[in-house]
C-alpha cells in the first residue's frame, strides 16, 4: 500500500476514534464535556456556586428556637413593659407640681349671688359691677401648685406590690414560652429524623423491587415464569415508588415544621442525627416537683397578683392627706375703681402664696370596696383551683412520660431482632421465588415487612428520645434533655 494512502487510512481511523470518544463523553458526561470544549468566539458559561448544606444538630435547633421564635420575644417585651409599671407606681411618692399660664380678655360685669360648682360659667373676682358694659380688659394669670402626700396608710406600697406581681407574672410567661418553643422544636427535629429514615427505607425498597423486577423480567423472557409475574412485579415497583414519593412529601412537611420553629432556610440546611439513631440516653429524669414547672410558677404569679390587688383595695379605704403650696400671680387692666388701664393686664402685678393641709376620706366607697374585695377573693380561689388542676395535669404527664420511656426502651431492644428476622424472610422468599416455591405477592409482602422493620429499627431510639422529651416537658426543665443530646452529639464525632 502506498505510504500516502496508508497515512490517509491512519488519519481516518484516528478521526473515527476521536468521534466515538467525543460521543461517549457527551452522552455520559454532558456537563464535563461542554465545559472542556468551547467554540471559538463563544463565552464559557459558569454554573452557579453550590453552597454546602449546613448541618443542624438537635441542640443547635433548640438554641435557634429559643433565640428566634417570635412568641418568646413577645413575652420578653411584655415583661419589659410590665417592669415599667413598677417605676410608674413608684412615681406616686414624688411630689406633684402643676403649672398654669393664662392670658385672657373679658368683661367684669358681676352680680351678687350663689354660683354652683360647674365648668361653664367662669368666676369673676373683685367688687360687684352693675350694668352691662361690654368693654372688656386684659387679664394675666400664672401660678404653681405643689402637692405632696406625706403618708397614705400603705396604699402606694400596695400599688407598687401590684406592679411587681404583674411583672413577675409577665416574666414567668417567658419561661412558659421558652419551654413550649424548645419542646416543639425538639419534637419537630425528631419527627424530621423519623421522616428521613422512612424516606431512606422507602428508597431502599424501591431499589430492592427494581432488582427483583429485573430478575422476574429475565425469568419471564425465558418463559421460566409467566408474564403475569412481570406485570405484578412492575405493579409492586410502582407501589414502592408511590410510597417513596409519600415519604419524601412527609419529609418536606416535617422540614417545614422545623423551619417554623427555628427560622432556618430549608434549602441550605440538613439535620445531623449524631448518635440519636444509635444510642439510648442514660438519664431518664425521674425526679420532679410539679410546683417548679414554669406553668405552675406562672399560675402562682397570677395568684400573687390578685392577692396584691386585694391588699391595694383594702388600703384604699383610708383618709388621704395632702400638703399644698400654691404660688400665683395676677395682672389686670381693671383698676380698683373698675376703670380700664390698657397699659396693664399683660404681666403679673399681684403675687400671692398659701400653705394648706388637704384631707379627703371616701366614706361611701365602703360598699364598692367590699364588693371589689369579694370579687378579688373569688378570683383568687378560682386561680388557686386552676393551679391545682395544672399540678394534677403535670403529674399525669409525668406518669405517662415514664410509661413511654419504659415502653420505648423495650421496643428499642427488640428492634434489631425484628430487622434480622425480616431480612432473612425477604431473602428466603426471593430464593424460593427463583425456585418456583413462592409468588410475587409473597416477595412483595416480605419486602414490605422488611421495610417496616427497617423503619422501626431506625426510629426505635428516636422514640426513646421522644419519650424523654415528653418527660422533660412534664418536668418543665429542658436542661437534662439538652445535656443528653449534647453528649450524644459529642460521642458521635
Amino acid at each position: 500500500m502506498p505510504k500516502q494512502n496508508k497515512d490517509n487510512v491512519d488519519r481516518t481511523k484516528k478521526r473515527a476514534v476521536r468521534a466515538v470518544v467525543a460521543l461517549f463523553c457527551i452522552a455520559s458526561f454532558p456537563n464535563y464535556c461542554s465545559a472542556q470544549e468551547v467554540p471559538n468566539g463563544a463565552t464559557q458559561s459558569t454554573s452557579p456556586i453550590q453552597l454546602r448544606p449546613q448541618r443542624l444538630t438537635l441542640v443547635a435547633a433548640i438554641e435557634l428556637a429559643k433565640r428566634n421564635y417570635p412568641t418568646i420575644r413577645t413575652a420578653a417585651l411584655k415583661a419589659d413593659a410590665a417592669k415599667e409599671g413598677i417605676t410608674q407606681a413608684k412615681t406616686a411618692y414624688i411630689p406633684r407640681a402643676d403649672f398654669l399660664l393664662d392670658e385672657n380678655y373679658g368683661t367684669a360685669n358681676n352680680i351678687t349671688g350663689f354660683l354652683a360648682p360647674q365648668n361653664i360659667v367662669p368666676n369673676i373676682s373683685g367688687q360687684v359691677k352693675n350694668g352691662n358694659n361690654f368693654l372688656g380688659g386684659f387679664g394675666f394669670i400664672t401660678g404653681t401648685l405643689v402637692s405632696w402626700q406625706p403618708f397614705d396608710f400603705g396604699l402606694r406600697k400596695a400599688e407598687v406590690s401590684v406592679a411587681q406581681s404583674a411583672t413577675k407574672q409577665a416574666q414567668s410567661a417567658i419561661a412558659v414560652s421558652e419551654l413550649d418553643a424548645m419542646t416543639q422544636t425538639a419534637d419537630a427535629f425528631l419527627s424530621l429524623l423519623a421522616a428521613q429514615q422512612v424516606e431512606k427505607a422507602a428508597q431502599a425498597k424501591v431499589e430492592r423491587m427494581q432488582v427483583f423486577l429485573n430478575a422476574v423480567r429475565i425469568l419471564a423472557q425465558r418463559q421460566i415464569r409467566p408474564i403475569t409475574d412481570q406485570y405484578l412485579a412492575e405493579a409492586e415497583l410502582v407501589r414502592a415508588k408511590d410510597e417513596s414519593i409519600a415519604a419524601e412529601q412527609n419529609y418536606k412537611i416535617a422540614l417545614a415544621a422545623l423551619v417554623k420553629w427555628t427560622g432556618i432556610q430549608s434549602d441550605t440546611t440538613e439535620v445531623e442525627p449524631g448518635a440519636l439513631l444509635k444510642q439510648i440516653p442514660e438519664n431518664h429524669f425521674r425526679v420532679a416537683d410539679p410546683y417548679t414547672h414554669p406553668q405552675a410558677i406562672a399560675q402562682q404569679a397570677s395568684i400573687d397578683t390578685i392577692r396584691a390587688q386585694k391588699q391595694a383595695i383594702e388600703r384604699s379605704y383610708y383618709p388621704q392627706l395632702f400638703l399644698r403650696f400654691p404660688i400665683y400671680a395676677r395682672g389686670s387692666s381693671y383698676q380698683p375703681d373698675l376703670s380700664l388701664n390698657f397699659g396693664q393686664g399683660y404681666y403679673p402685678t399681684k403675687l400671692n402664696y398659701a400653705i394648706s393641709a388637704y384631707m379627703t376620706f371616701p366614706a361611701m366607697d365602703i360598699f364598692m370596696l367590699r364588693s371589689q374585695r369579694r370579687a378579688a377573693a373569688k378570683n383568687e380561689a378560682a386561680e388557686q383551683s386552676r393551679l391545682d388542676e395544672i399540678v394534677l395535669n403535670l403529674k399525669q404527664q409525668d406518669a405517662q412520660s415514664q410509661a413511654m420511656v419504659e415502653g420505648a426502651l423495650r421496643i428499642a431492644n427488640n428492634a434489631p431482632i425484628k430487622v434480622k428476622a425480616a431480612q432473612e424472610a425477604f431473602n428466603s422468599a426471593n430464593v424460593r421465588y427463583q425456585y418456583q416455591l413462592a409468588t410475587v405477592n409473597d416477595v412483595a409482602q416480605n419486602s414490605q415487612i422488611f421495610t417496616q422493620a427497617q423503619v422501626d429499627y431506625a426510629t426505635a431510639q428516636l422514640q426513646v428520645w421522644r419519650a424523654l422529651l415528653a418527660t422533660a416537658a412534664a418536668h418543665g426543665d429542658m436542661r437534662p434533655f439538652i445535656d443528653e443530646a449534647r453528649r450524644a452529639s459529642m460521642e458521635s464525632k
